[in-house]
């Protein structure tokens, strides 16, 4: 007897208990929203980015004096944590952040949500619309987050954020698309355009992090929050990203040589899929190789391509004359052909700072050296550039240049010589208006007195070009 009613007690067991069971899987299966499946298909590949930035003053604070004129009394120096967000867009370790996160930072760090960190290199950087590349090494390809548009976002549909809001590593919130198109004034004459505006909650140590549709693609970069306002966050979108990787990834401006070309996005024609060609620069392996706007880049050395920074990762390492095999199609007479051609890169020589500013802008500009701040009264040589001379009706001089001026910015880049003058200035054409940061020295009753102007000079060539060789 007692063995028969042993026997049965597994039965019972399982009769009892697998309603229990099935019944938390559905449970599970049933959890599982869109913001749940976004998270998860994305979160491996957003990234902690921390380090420190010196933080120098004096006594009187509202006063920015340059270094040489000591005016603030006691000066201290401090440094002061960073902390933000970033994602990695490649494999290869490209990781996209805001550039006022890697502003003036020593040592980046990036930390997975793994516990991995990485030391992590500034490629290129953008103030102007805070946008800033990085790239870590490591032994193994990494998650990414796939780019998606921003063209034809819907007010109202979902979106998710993930970041590192003060420090708390991965955190995810949801919200809306609450505009498009928002513009936001970031500080004095500095504004972002063209924003995504978000509830998504976005707090300090999001920026840099992805804005993600439901389908987990990257639709934008979190950039801003308004101190005074709740539930309202701002994100750069892809689509401006995307327009400005072509620029910042590109070769001549990484390294100086010379490709010659500027990708835009995948497309489809016909049986290929490539990346666009958006435009081909005169007197380049690019143009010499016949290569014109509208073509397909179907691969690079024989690997498709899968996105417009696949491309430029591809060819960042390779070394001048080393080849670049191009298979490529152009639709002619109505019909797709595909070709092959090899490019290899230029070296590029860094052009003539003082001639470039004396072309553009009539106006003559030197190192601050013993002798130059002798004349202008000043104490002593200085690692800046001031304006020496100027044309009288010259387009700095209409600007309002005056001879004495300190330069220390061109278009949001330092220049505190006469080569970083020619990187910035080689990327000036006819027409452009540059935007001039200066420092005005002047006496006034109670000793000297300092202004710092942004001034926009329209670059007005003479006739005969400078060589940029």
């Amino acid at each position: 007897m007692s063995h028969r009613f042993l026997s049965v007690i597994p039965v019972v067991l399982v009769w009892a208990f697998s309603p229990c069971v099935r019944a938390e899987q559905a449970s599970g299966a049933s959890r599982e929203t869109p913001v749940v499946r976004v998270y998860a298909k994305t979160h491996k590949a957003v990234v902690n980015i921390s380090g420190e930035r010196a933080v120098s003053g004096g006594l009187w604070p509202q006063w920015d004096w340059p270094g040489m004129f000591d005016l603030r009394g006691p000066g201290f120096e401090r440094r002061v944590p960073v902390l933000g967000s970033g994602l990695v867009v490649h494999e290869d370790g490209i990781i996209v952040t805001n550039a006022h996160v890697v502003e003036g930072v020593g040592r980046v760090k990036a930390v997975f949500d793994d516990g991995r960190e990485f030391a992590a290199r500034i490629l290129s950087a953008d103030a102007s619309k805070d946008l800033a590349v990085l790239t870590i090494e490591a032994d193994e390809k990494l998650p990414f987050i796939t780019l998606g548009r921003s063209s034809d976002l819907m007010i109202g549909e979902t979106v998710v954020a993930i970041g590192n809001p003060y420090g708390y590593s991965n955190t995810v919130t949801s919200g809306v698309v609450s505009a498009v198109g928002r513009d936001l004034r970031v500080s004095e004459g500095y504004w972002l355009r063209g924003l995504i505006q978000t509830d998504a909650s976005i707090n300090p140590g999001n920026s840099g992090g992805p804005l993600l549709n439901i389908e987990g693609e990257l639709i934008g970069v979190n950039t801003a929050i308004r101190a005074e306002a709740q539930n309202i966050g701002f994100a750069i979108p892809v689509d401006t990203l995307v327009e400005n990787l072509s620029q910042m990834l590109m070769p001549e401006k990484l390294r100086r040589v010379r490709l010659g070309l500027t990708m835009g996005r995948i497309r489809t024609a016909g049986p290929y899929k490539g990346l666009a060609v958006d435009a081909v620069t005169r007197d380049t392996p690019a143009e010499q190789n016949g290569l014109i706007a509208g073509d397909l880049i179907l691969a690079v050395d024989g690997q498709p391509l899968q996105s417009v920074i696949d491309f430029y990762v591809k060819v960042m390492h390779k070394e001048v004359g080393e080849p670049i095999r191009l298979t490529y199609a152009r639709p002619r007479q109505g019909a797709l052909q595909t070709h092959q051609t090899e490019l290899t890169l230029l070296p590029r020589p860094l052009p003539d700072g003082r001639a470039l500013a004396q072309h553009y802008f009539q106006m003559e500009v030197s190192p601050l050296t013993a002798a130059v701040a002798q004349r202008f009264n000043f104490d002593g040589a200085y690692p800046i550039l001031i304006v020496v001379a100027l044309e009288p009706r010259g387009a700095a001089a209409e600007a309002g240049i005056r001879e004495g001026d300190l330069i220390v910015q061109v278009n949001d880049a330092t220049v505190r010589d006469l080569t970083e003058l020619a990187r910035e200035l080689e990327q000036v054409d006819a027409g452009d208006t540059a935007v001039l940061t200066i420092i005005r020295i002047s006496l006034g009753v109670f000793g000297q007195i300092e202004r710092r102007l942004s001034v926009r000079v329209e670059a007005r060539p003479r006739e005969a070009s400078p060589s940029r060789r």
